[in-house]
């Protein structure tokens, strides 16, 4: 199978933003937990955010923190998911859906390497200026990755109709 030079590019592109995010999101973790400590926290901009050191064994505002290898197994299956829709040549989305992918597929595993290394995941951003749950740099990536998807669908979707012409009564 031949692929452009646009596809590897992009390949590419992909996987070194996976990596980066899971390089970034590990080395963060670490540095903190070092530098300030589990159930600690620093501050960071005084009356907007510190850094808080916690552990989460649940999912998005620790819910369900009673289940943690359930998170372990959801977390797996992701893990494959995005790594099928991010890498898989026949998988054919476009360019933004797949960074969007590989955000949501690095965020996921930093998040994940956290649930075997530290039995939950460690989360440090804490905002000061509005009461929210602390979070890190892989939910961060999460969540630009969804941003990324539903932008990318509204584009395609838009294109698509644009093709097509606009439908007749």
């Amino acid at each position: 199978m031949e692929f452009s030079e646009g596809y590897k590019k992009r390949l590419i592109l992909n996987f070194f933003l996976f990596f980066s995010i899971v390089i970034f999101d590990q080395l963060s973790k670490k540095y903190l937990l070092f530098d300030i400590g589990l159930n600690n926290s620093k501050p960071f901009i005084p009356g907007f955010m510190q850094f808080t050191i916690v552990q989460n064994t649940g999912g998005a505002f620790s819910i369900l923190r009673q289940y943690p290898v359930f998170f372990q197994l959801l977390g797996v299956v992701n893990v494959l998911i995005f790594s099928y829709l991010t890498f898989c040549p026949v998988v054919t989305l476009n360019g933004m859906i797949k960074t969007g992918c590989a955000c949501i597929l690095g965020g996921t595993m930093g998040n994940l390497i956290d649930r075997f290394v530290h039995s939950g995941v460690i989360d440090f951003f804490d905002l000061q200026f509005f009461n929210f749950a602390v979070f890190n740099l892989a939910d961060v990536s999460i969540d630009i990755g969804v941003v990324l998807i539903l932008i990318g669908w509204f584009v395609s979707r838009k294109r698509d109709t644009s093709l097509r012409g606009s439908p007749e009564d």
